[in-house]
Order: C-alpha cells, then structure tokens, then sequence
C-alpha cells in the first residue's frame, strides 16, 4: 500500500500493529490468566492457614496470650505453688490408701467392692447407732436390740431381707433389764445386764422344744449352772453325766420354772471364761427387773422370738 508521505505510513503502521482484533484478543487472554493466578494463590494462602490453625491453634493460641497478656506471677513462685500442690495431692493420696493417685471428683468402686448400703429406718438407724454395731461389718440377718431406760427396756426384733434392707419383725416389747442396769461389765454373783453385742448360741428351758429353729435344750432333773468363779466350769451348762464337781455354788435349772420356761443362752463370758465378769446372762422370763442380771420379757413374747430366730442368719442381741 502506498502513503503520502513517510510520516502517515508510520502511523498508519502502528495502528495496524497495536489495534487489531488480534492483538485485543491477545491482551484479554492475558488479563485473564493473571485473575485465575491470584485466585488460586489466595486459596492456598486460605487452605494452609486453616492446616496451620488446626495443628497448632493451642500453640499460636498460647503464644499470642502469653505476648499480649503476659503473667504476673513470677517462675519461682509459680515453682512454689506446683510444689505445694504437690504436697497436698500425696497426701490426698495417702488418705485415701491409693497409689494411683487422688481424684477428688470421682470415685471408682474396686473389684468386688460392696454395692451401697440400703436406706434404713430411722429407728433402725438410732438403735444401730446405740449399740455401736458398724452397718459394713453385720454379718447376722437377724438383730434383737435392747434399749434399756434404767431396770426398764424395750426390745426390738429385725431381720434383714435380700435387699438389704432391715424391717421389723415384731411389734416392740417391754422388758426388764438386771437390778443394778446396764453396764459394760459385771461381775461374779452381781445383778448387773451386761452392755454389748452377744450371739444366741442355743436355747433351753423346762418346757418342750415350741418348735424353734436354735438348738433346743429340755431341762430335766440333774442339770445345772455353775456359778462359782472358783470352778473350771465356770458359766457352763453341767448334767449329772458331769466329770468333775469342783464347785459349791450352782443354779438348779429344774427350780426355776417360773424364769426358764424358755431362755435364749447369749455368748457373754463363754469363750474364753472370765472368772473376773458375771455369769448366767440370759434373755429370759420375767415380769420384773430380775436378780441375776439377765433381760427379762412375757413368755408369749419370748416364745414368738424362738419361733422366729434362725440360725443359719447368725441372730445376735444387742444390748444396750
């Protein structure tokens, strides 16, 4: 093509060159290209501090609060406090008897620990705690509390069901303590009802077995209790099948047929034999504070106890 002059060739040239659809196209390509590098730059800047924030957010955290809000509290009295709660959690774990350390807001039952103990009756709960017997550590089903005011008591019959729990099982009785009271010892020939916890070990009386589940001894002629602290048959049962009589003073059994018709024998002073403490502690039949220090109740009384104890359920009278 030709021009006028040089001038307008040139010029002409240049637009050719720079403004052609062409050359547009190839300038949009690029812009566009230029937008999709950023974009993908801003998403892995977006991604990576994501990563970095869920790997180490605890750290980062930690270290902008400790720059910005520094503690006031010094290393070495920070020491000291680790120290002292050092102290305090040995001897927490020492409390408490374990080696794994205390944890005060949790209690983990060992293997084969105990199930927790069944709520209880309040009258329950106030004889349990006047006899001084440890609730963890009964290992009878059947208790007879007696409560004594003075001579004057009050007997209460419990038995323990597969629960756990204690109900009564009779309504309470009026009864009669010893001469002298209650007390937590006594001695040879006194009047004096021995304080404490004392198994049933057998039953006996001049009438016949009411049917009881205890052993059952039927007084008969030549049976006796031995009453004289010098004798090694102290406090024992004797017939006249008996090797050795080396005592003066004794209870003839068959003579008291007003106070044995029935009579539950308890373990007080049996085994081992103190010639030093009171003998013949029975609960027994009276209608009044009796002269050798035994508990006294009615016989109709007594005889529904007999019907009821069991000695597979280890009965105790708790006396008190």
């Amino acid at each position: 093509m030709e021009y006028k002059n040089e001038k307008t060739a040139n010029r002409r040239r240049y637009k050719s060159r720079y403004h052609s659809p062409h050359n547009y196209k190839t300038k949009r390509s690029k812009s566009e290209n230029r937008a999709a590098i950023l974009v993908g730059i801003a998403t892995f800047i977006v991604l990576t501090s994501l990563v970095l924030v869920f790997t180490f957010g605890d750290n980062i955290f930690k270290f902008l609060d400790d720059t910005f809000h520094p503690s006031t509290i010094s290393d070495a009295k920070a020491d000291a406090q680790g120290s002292t709660l050092g102290v305090v959690a040995e001897t927490a774990t020492e409390q408490s008897g374990s080696s794994k350390g205390f944890i005060p807001s949790i209690t983990v039952p060992s293997e084969g620990a105990s199930t927790p103990q069944t709520a209880q009756s309040a009258d329950f709960e106030r004889l349990l705690k006047a006899s001084g017997l440890n609730a963890a550590k009964i290992t009878s089903q059947q208790l007879i509390f007696v409560e004594s005011s003075g001579t004057n008591a009050t007997v209460y019959t419990f038995e323990k069901d597969s629960s756990g729990k204690w109900n009564q099982v009779l309504d309470p009785i009026s009864g009669f303590t010893g001469e002298g009271g209650v007390k937590a010892t006594t001695a040879p020939g006194d009047n004096v009802t021995p304080k404490g916890n004392f198994a049933v070990e057998y039953a006996m009386g001049t009438n016949e077995d009411p049917g009881t589940m205890l052993e059952y001894r039927e007084i008969y002629e030549g049976m006796r209790w031995i009453t004289d602290p010098a004798s090694i048959n102290y406090n024992r049962l004797l017939d006249d099948d008996a090797a050795t009589e080396d005592y003066e003073t004794y209870q003839d059994l068959t003579e008291y047929t007003v106070s044995y018709p029935y009579c539950l024998i308890l373990n007080y002073n049996r085994d081992p034999v103190d010639p030093a403490k009171g003998c013949a502690k029975f609960l027994h039949i009276s209608a009044a504070p009796t002269p050798r220090g035994g508990v006294g109740i009615s016989e109709s009384d007594l005889y529904n106890i007999l019907l009821w104890l069991n000695p597979s359920k280890k009965p105790y009278v708790c006396i008190f």
